[in-house]
């Protein structure tokens, strides 16, 4: 996992590299300034043209001493201040007093100044914009004259690449603060923060590079992060190997719970996930009604059905039928297809406090759990809570739009309020412990929008624990190996075109490059 930090830690790590260290800050700054140059030569190699905007403080700096190495490389430069050169940070006007010795010169921002930079804009070709503006520190809406400079260079529509975050995000939470400009490229120093992997604001960043800086790594230790991005060779440790006398029995036995009438796919998109991922066998407790439905998409799951073709939903009565096949079971799904009905209703109530394994909730699972709030004081398996915004707006007793506006405060708040793991899903989804850690991935991936794929995602990570992987290694690896599943499947085929049962196939082929 790579740390995550947020404003204040990093400004903790350039203290201690300054004060205990005694690297001088303008080293810190010139460092960073030289290496994001360096790669934004490599991002556009063939650009000629850039427009570096500096504000007043340390990111405005960092923004000039990139403009001194571009215009070395030869490059043509604009730049604009946001303030006059008595008025910046200490450690930007060391720099500008270096550019201008080397002979470049400044625009400070005037009416004058912005008819120049749009006529520098007008030739050919069209420049690439730097957005040294405002970084990691803004906590309040930019004052009129930044808002109002922000939305001019909107309307200048040039590909821009933002120095540490795009201006107008709140480096803490993944809010907006003001609307940034919307960034091909993010070149952040030593550590992503909270913005480059929260929505909405991660939605704004582009690519984002991290850019050492020379930190020692002892000091990112001390600082002891409690948020994490997710990436690939962080995970391939959680996967176990399968020893070559391996049976069936070795990998665990999976239980899906759900299913309705109308609904018998949902519990059968769950139970292929879950062999597929590796289970080595899986059954799906469902009504009657769903009895056909289910066998027509799988032959490899077993299933469990209560009734006759008649019973439409679980109710107490299959609850207390099925106890008696939760032994053996190594970990359940509940939700996939369930329903929302008084029947439901009563099954879950008789029926969640019996586990002892690993619980993976889904879909008609959480909302009957927001409404029946005092049950998970006797429910004492252990719960992975996989919500979409709605849902957790249900579990929260609040709105959708307040989720997304805060999804990271969101999901710590479900993971503390249920004490659970829980996934908030969408874009750039986030895994929160009770214990107030975060997990970030860079997944954004709108061909998930569709009917079933959180079915596969929930038996996927009850596929994961089956196996006697630990629930939050789990549900990271589901989380990853779902998202690079979706991406595999659209490599040559439209968004829109992906199905469940299509996603289902490339799972597979996503362990593979996992595990590669």
């Amino acid at each position: 996992m790579k740390p995550v930090f947020n404003s204040a830690q990093m400004r903790r790590a350039d203290e201690i590299m300054q004060i205990e260290y005694g690297y001088l800050g303008v080293l810190l700054m010139e460092t960073a300034g030289r290496r994001a140059a360096q790669l934004i030569r490599r991002l556009y190699p063939n650009q000629p043209r850039f427009v570096v905007v500096a504000g007043g403080g340390n990111n405005g700096g960092d923004g000039l001493v990139i403009a001194r190495y571009l215009r070395r490389y030869g490059k043509e430069i604009f730049i604009l201040l946001t303030h006059e050169p008595a008025k910046l940070s200490a450690l930007s006007r060391i720099q500008y007093d270096i550019l201008t010795r080397f002979g470049l010169s400044c625009h400070v921002v005037s009416p004058d100044a912005l008819r120049k930079l749009q006529a520098f804009c007008e030739g050919e070709p069209r420049p690439v914009l730097i957005d040294a503006l405002v970084g990691v520190g803004l906590t309040q809406a930019l004052r009129p004259a930044q808002a109002s400079l922000l939305e001019f260079l909107r309307s200048l529509h040039l590909p821009t690449v933002a120095v540490d975050l795009p201006s107008g995000l709140s480096a803490d939470t993944g809010a907006l603060i003001n609307e940034p400009l919307r960034c091909e490229h993010t070149l952040t120093f030593q550590v992503p923060k909270i913005c480059h992997l929260v929505s909405p604001a991660a939605l704004y960043c582009g690519r984002v590079h991290v850019v050492d800086i020379g930190i020692y790594p002892e000091v990112l230790d001390r600082i002891g992060a409690r948020t994490f991005w997710v990436v690939r060779r962080s995970l391939r440790g959680f996967w176990p190997p399968r020893p070559p006398d391996a049976h069936k029995g070795t990998f665990g036995h999976v239980l899906i719970v759900g299913g309705s009438r109308g609904k018998g796919g949902a519990p059968a998109l769950a139970t292929v996930a879950a062999l597929r991922v590796g289970a080595g066998l899986a059954t799906a407790m469902i009504p009657g009604s769903a009895l056909p439905a289910f066998h027509r998409r799988t032959l490899s799951g077993m299933s469990l059905p209560y009734g006759d073709l008649q019973v439409a939903y679980l109710n107490e009565a299959a609850a207390l039928w099925g106890l008696r096949y939760l032994e053996g079971k190594t970990a359940v799904a509940v939700g996939p297809g369930l329903g929302h009905t008084p029947e439901t209703a009563a099954f879950l109530r008789e029926w969640l406090p019996a586990l002892q394994v690993p619980c993976v909730m889904d879909a008609d699972a959480l909302n009957f759990l927001a409404e029946n709030e005092p049950l998970r004081a006797r429910i004492k398996a252990p719960l992975i809570l996989t919500p979409h915004p709605k849902e957790a707006a249900r579990l929260l007793s609040t709105s959708v739009e307040a989720v997304q506006a805060r999804r990271l405060e969101s999901a710590l708040r479900l993971a503390q309020k249920w004490q659970a793991l829980v996934l908030l899903k969408g874009a750039y989804p986030i895994v929160a412990t009770p214990r107030g850690e975060a997990y970030f991935f860079r997944i954004a991936e709108p061909a998930l929008a569709t009917a079933g794929t959180g079915d596969v995602l929930a038996g996927m990570v009850a596929g994961f624990v089956a196996q006697g992987i630990e629930p939050l290694p789990a549900l990271l690896l589901g989380v990853y190996v779902h998202g690079l599943a979706a991406r595999l499947a659209t490599h040559k085929r439209h968004p829109a075109a992906l199905t469940a049962a299509i996603l289902l196939k490339y799972l597979g082929r996503a362990l593979h490059k996992l595990t590669a």
